[in-house]
């Protein structure tokens, strides 16, 4: 796509105070559209190459004989101890430097770690590939969101980040399906080479059409404060005198707890409690995350984010009012025996879990000035990612390890490695163990989702503020101390 023929530079009215603007350029639908599009992939790349871990466990646990503690760890807090930390400078250099490349430099990271991870042949190994698979990663959502802000007004901000949403759904969907035929027909190692060597032509392809906006062009003074880099202490100082940046924070936060929890198990679930082999786990597993990413994030996210043009307050009130009326219907479809109503709660609620992502950072990017947003998306997803993404699917292999060993009479543990018999157990020591294995595992993602009405009543609470802390901010000197 040639640059030249996408862009027109023009002097408008500001569009957020209606005051004359300055000079920036303007982006052809087709442009927009490309961005939008390619964003959309990198997203899939990274969904792809995170949740094809969760298809692929039975067989990985299987192989490795990993407890369910163990490949908690592996997919929670080692993979997000990294991209959250490393979240945060890397962020930091998009405030400053140029965003496409440093999109590009990730995604070739990322999809090479990941295609690394198809030679692990410990669990030391995969821990350490899965850790460089998070490092690159920690690369892409803070300048993503930055780039979105500096090509979409404030009042459309929330619609495109709900649209470059929808890799999640796309990425969740290749990679369940890839993990599941592979793992039945090929092996759990090949399909990490399908999921991650891709990725090097994506990062080729954004680096060399994509560029980098003028900052700040669609806010208001947008040509001083675009020049300023605020120090860190400027973006704490601004996000904490947000409420509804905090509050929605922490609902992002015990959401993703739950996504990550429940996405990591759910192919466990399936092979244990309703017996599927590999195939049926990834056509299923692929199918509920595609259709509650892509009805969350995307089709949930844009009526939200057209309600809250209207009224800010929705930002905080559709995610909470959805969340409150659907999780009990969640939770229940864990803790039934049949596999088609399991499966029918699942396609209808599962969506619910995801509804947050583009109001949340609609809004929280709309909270800070433009060379705050790499910065302030940072902190949200450290805070989101760390307690989300490095606890959730801790708390789901300890859960279901508790909840096994608390049905089990003996030591589960010894007697059950990976949740498994012994080759040489009788008939009644292996069924004794797949009662017990089952058993946690259902337990633990009924207690996981549980953590969604917790998350309702931030969003909610975000609602009674949001309006004064969406309003457009003031300079940074204004709010420093005198």
């Amino acid at each position: 796509m040639s640059n030249a023929a996408t862009t027109d530079v023009q002097r408008d009215a500001d569009p957020v105070t209606g005051q004359n603007g300055h000079e920036h350029v303007q982006d052809s639908r087709g442009y927009l559209r490309w961005l939008l599009g390619l964003l959309i992939a990198v997203y899939a790349s990274s969904a792809l190459d995170r949740l094809i871990l969760s298809t692929l466990g039975p067989a990985i646990k299987r192989d490795l004989l990993m407890t369910d503690l163990q490949f908690g760890l592996l997919g929670g807090i080692a993979f997000a101890l990294l991209y959250t930390t490393l979240g945060l400078p890397i962020a930091r250099l998009a405030d400053r430097h140029n965003r496409v490349t440093i999109i590009s430099i990730a995604v070739a990271f990322w999809s090479a770690m990941t295609a690394l991870c198809g030679l692990a042949g410990s669990f030391v190994q995969l821990l350490l590939f899965r850790m460089g698979v998070s490092m690159g990663e920690a690369g892409c959502s803070p300048p993503c969101y930055s780039l979105v802000s500096d090509h979409f007004p404030r009042e459309r901000r929330a619609s495109a980040i709900a649209w470059m949403g929808l890799g999640v759904p796309l990425g969740a969907m290749i990679g369940a399906f890839i993990g599941g035929a592979a793992a039945e027909h090929l092996s759990w190692r090949t399909a990490f080479f399908i999921a991650g060597l891709p990725g090097l032509l994506l990062a080729l392809v954004v680096k060399l059409t994509l560029r980098e906006p003028v900052r700040g062009r669609y806010d208001a003074d947008a040509g001083r404060k675009a020049g300023e880099v605020p120090k860190f202490s400027a973006v704490l100082r601004r996000i904490g005198k947000r409420p509804a940046f905090l509050n929605l924070m922490v609902a992002a936060s015990l959401c993703i707890f739950c996504n990550f929890g429940i996405n990591l198990f759910l192919p466990t679930f399936f092979v244990r409690v309703h017996h599927m082999g590999m195939g049926e786990v990834g056509l299923y597993f692929g199918l509920i995350n595609g259709v509650a990413a892509a009805v969350g994030v995307t089709g949930l996210g844009l009526v939200i984010g057209r309600l809250g043009r209207a009224d800010a307050r929705w930002y905080g009130w559709g995610p909470g009012l959805l969340l409150l009326v659907g999780s009990p219907f969640y939770i229940w479809a864990f803790i039934q025996p049949s596999l088609n109503l399991t499966l029918a709660l699942l396609l209808i609620f599962s969506p619910i879990a995801y509804c947050f992502l583009g109001p949340a950072m609609g809004a929280t990017q709309n909270m800070v000035e433009p060379r705050m947003r790499a910065s302030a998306a940072a902190i949200f997803l450290f805070v989101m990612n760390m307690i989300g993404g490095g606890l959730g699917p801790l708390f789901m292999g300890w859960a279901s390890d508790h909840f096994a060993a608390g049905s089990f009479l003996g030591d589960y543990v010894r007697a059950c490695p990976a949740g498994l018999p012994p080759e040489n157990a009788s008939a009644l020591a292996a069924k004794a163990c797949t009662d017990a294995s089952a058993y946690g595992v259902k337990w633990a993602l009924a207690a996981c989702a549980c953590f969604l009405i917790w998350a309702a009543t931030h969003s909610l609470l975000a609602a009674r503020t949001i309006r004064r802390d969406m309003a457009p901010v003031a300079s940074i000197h204004e709010e420093m101390p005198a």
